[in-house]
């Protein structure tokens, strides 16, 4: 998979890809975070509970909580067609603005300038498919849909929990919907530590036009669980 060339200083696969040096090939980082994953399975994402994508290319509406937000937003995902867009919207506050795109899927979004004083929802319909948490600047979701063309490779899986009872425990695993509709609930595991990382020797293939998302559930009780997933979006 990975040749030396001279344009290419370093031997490490990995760190090329992530200095854009491979033309067909870049480094997705992707991190989640829930601060009340209970009994039920849910995403791990700050905005909370189960996620829910679009059924349809849909224009989004963002707005914030605190009208000091009046910066501009990159909002990133795939259209009708899984085709990747973007589109840069420009904050009024309170106010709710409305995306010229139609976005069947949105894999993030992040502020380009100064610090989000509220929380930014970008919505449609009442739904929220992406959350921007005061102070943060970016989407903290662990869900990802693989654009068409592509595959996605995952390297490294890490999540990180407060929850160090012996008596109590977490499940995690990854949830995989196609296109054509079949969903795959795989990888489950439960650990009881405040930290667990699978580096895979072999990494996993997520195929094109595919919706993926960790999911996490307690034991007991309700707990902040984050996970940290790095991998490499290839063009087929």
């Amino acid at each position: 998979m990975y040749q030396y060339h001279q344009q290419r200083p370093t031997p490490h696969y990995l760190f090329d890809v992530a200095q854009g040096k491979m033309w067909d090939q870049r480094a997705v980082n992707i991190f989640g975070f829930n601060t009340l994953v209970g009994t039920s399975f849910e995403t791990l994402w700050n905005d909370g509970a189960a996620y829910v994508f679009p059924s349809s290319a849909v224009a989004m509406d963002l707005v914030s909580t605190s009208t000091s937000d009046t910066m501009d937003v990159l909002v990133s995902g795939l259209d009708a067609s899984y085709n990747e867009i973007s589109e840069t919207v420009t904050l009024t506050g309170t106010v709710a603005v409305t995306t010229s795109a139609s976005f069947l899927r949105i894999n993030s979004a992040i502020i380009l300038g100064g610090q989000n004083a509220g929380d930014i929802s970008i919505s449609n319909g009442g739904t929220t498919y992406a959350f921007i948490g005061t102070n943060l600047g970016t989407t903290q979701a662990c869900i990802y849909t693989v654009p068409a063309g592509y595959s996605l490779y995952i390297f490294r899986i890490d999540f990180n929990s407060a929850t160090t009872n012996p008596n109590k425990y977490l499940t995690v695993r990854n949830k995989l919907a196609t296109h054509t509709g079949r969903v795959l609930h795989v990888a489950e595991a439960t650990f009881s530590t405040s930290q667990v990382s699978y580096d895979r020797q072999v990494p996993f293939k997520i195929a094109e036009k595919t919706d993926f998302e960790f999911q996490a559930k307690s034991s007991s009780g309700d707990n902040e669980v984050a996970v940290f997933v790095e991998c490499v979006l290839i063009k087929n």
